[in-house]
């Protein structure tokens, strides 16, 4: 499988929780964390943002940013091909969702909380909640384990569900491209994101570990290059991909994707956004955090019952040396 491969970057130090002070900096030169809808974070001077509406946003929900010189239509089209990916709204937060059975719908911790009783709407239709799960491990506003899941009242028809896919360990998702895709606020990478509600997808390549930033081990980060290469993030690959974007509030659990042999597969869950300068708001320069899946699997099937798919050249391995590993005692038995 073709991969195309940043330059990761270099561990920073932990950030720390502070109450609502955009100015300060840890010793590091990074902005620490501002809860709630915004939080504040860094390397060298960081910040971050949980990707949900409501509770600060009262706002209706509004989907990444883009590459300023292409046509947004060309970024809507690419969220079609994802008929999965649903809007979700109900108590605390609302954001985005994916569906992968019948009944439940993957998305963050955060926009799961709360949301007995809201709606899921995709292909069309909309959907209630009749409950939903949080991880365990998951502690709002942190980021950490940010995934959840909602169990509907009635079953989802005329919509696919997304495939999962396993892949060799959770490292194996670096250096691939992969498409990001959500009900968020829209814009463009020179001046942020902005309204109106927009349903759109960006390409992106996987290119760290959350550790690399000083963020959680959970999570995967992409950046969002400039085509004009002046806006790369510190050793990272300045090339931009076909559909550059980055996530931006309301895009919060929405799916991560990658195409393997012509199938497109969820990975990741968006979860947060954040940029190296004070204001960045999505812009060029900014990056997307999403949870990492491959972490997750084991517990998303102890709770729906549905499971990840092999890949492809991996499975058939399997069955490779599975078929060897009989072949002496077939012969034996003759």
């Amino acid at each position: 499988m073709a991969c195309r491969h940043k330059i990761r970057l270099a561990p920073v130090n932990h950030v720390y929780q502070v109450a609502a002070d955009d100015s300060s900096l840890n010793e590091h030169g990074l902005f620490r964390f501002r809860l709630m809808a915004r939080l504040k974070f860094s390397p060298p001077s960081f910040r971050i943002l949980l990707l949900a509406w409501g509770i600060i946003t009262s706002s209706s929900l509004h989907a990444a940013t883009i590459i300023d010189s292409i046509d947004p239509q060309q970024y809507r089209d690419e969220a079609s091909l994802y008929p999965s990916v649903a809007e979700l709204t109900g108590a605390i937060f609302g954001g985005s969702g994916v569906v992968i059975s019948d009944r439940w719908v993957l998305t963050a911790g955060h926009i799961a909380l709360g949301k007995t009783g809201g709606t899921v709407t995709v292909g069309g239709n909309s959907y209630t909640v009749q409950s939903s799960i949080v991880h365990p491990n998951y502690s709002y506003p942190s980021n950490p384990n940010d995934i959840g899941l909602l169990y509907l009242s009635s079953s989802i028809s005329g919509v696919a569900p997304a495939k999962m896919l396993k892949l060799d360990g959770p490292l194996s998702i670096l250096g691939r491209e992969a498409t990001w895709v959500g009900h968020g606020l829209g814009g463009n990478g020179v001046f942020g994101a902005a309204g109106p509600l927009d349903f759109r997808a960006f390409t992106n390549i996987i290119d760290v570990m959350g550790p690399a930033y000083g963020l959680t081990d959970t999570a995967f980060v992409s950046d969002f290059d400039n085509p004009d290469g002046s806006t790369t993030t510190s050793g990272s690959d300045p090339t931009a991909t076909r559909l550059e974007g980055n996530v931006a509030s309301g895009d919060s659990g929405g799916g991560v994707f990658i195409t393997v042999d012509g199938v497109r597969y969820l990975v990741g869950i968006s979860s947060f956004t954040g940029g190296f300068v004070a204001g960045a708001n999505s812009k060029y320069g900014s990056i997307s955090g999403a949870t990492n899946l491959q972490l997750f699997h084991d517990w998303i099937a102890d709770e729906t019952g549905v499971t990840a798919i092999p890949e492809p050249g991996v499975f058939g391995l399997c069955l490779i040396t599975a078929g060897l590993a009989l072949l002496p005692r077939r012969r034996a038995a003759k």
